[in-house]
């Protein structure tokens, strides 16, 4: 039987591999590939989704950066604290639950682009991240190796594609949706 600590620096690899790409993917726009966001402030009805919307995105990267803290990628067998683990799981939660209450006309108002970004690579990969780091920290306390560690990934992998995307055109956007 495989020993689980012998995948959790690859699992840490996996998300610092995420950090790394998401520095490392500014690519020009091309017509095909720009939004163009012209909305120049909020609309006054899309205000509290606005709020969400920013909490939830914070909430999801504080995870990402709690799950895989500076100069842990190398170490093998790294292990969180119990607070990391229960800070993940908390923040987790609520920026999941902030990403379900914005409206899908919000995120279209925005681009519909970003709804299907937001919805399906971010909330989604966000879920399964978490689904899997709740079966890794129950097995882990049993002292099994579990399909955690495959859900963490792929969920990764999901919010990977969400940082791609949204780098790119937050930069690119006129509509500034971190601004108050």
């Amino acid at each position: 039987m495989r020993n689980m600590k012998n995948l959790f620096p690859f699992i840490f690899l996996l998300i610092a591999s995420l950090v790394v790409i998401s520095g490392c993917t500014e690519k020009p726009e091309t017509s095909e590939t720009a939004v163009t966001l012209e909305t120049p402030e909020v609309p006054v009805q899309y205000r509290n989704f606005n709020d969400d919307f920013k909490q939830s995105v914070m909430l999801l990267n504080k995870v990402r950066d709690l799950s895989n803290p500076q100069g842990s990628a190398n170490q093998i067998g790294f292990q969180l604290s119990k607070e990391t683990e229960e800070e993940i799981i908390s923040n987790s939660r609520e920026g999941i639950r902030l990403g379900k209450l914005v409206s899908d006309e919000y995120l279209d108002s925005i681009s519909p682009e970003l709804r299907y970004m937001f919805r399906n690579k971010l909330i989604k990969g966000s879920e399964i991240f978490y689904d899997g780091f709740v079966i890794s920290m129950k097995d882990k306390d049993a002292g099994i190796l579990s399909e955690g560690e495959q859900k963490q990934i792929q969920g990764v992998q999901l919010q990977i594609e969400w940082i791609e995307w949204f780098d790119k055109k937050a930069k690119s956007s006129s509509y500034k949706i971190f601004e108050d």
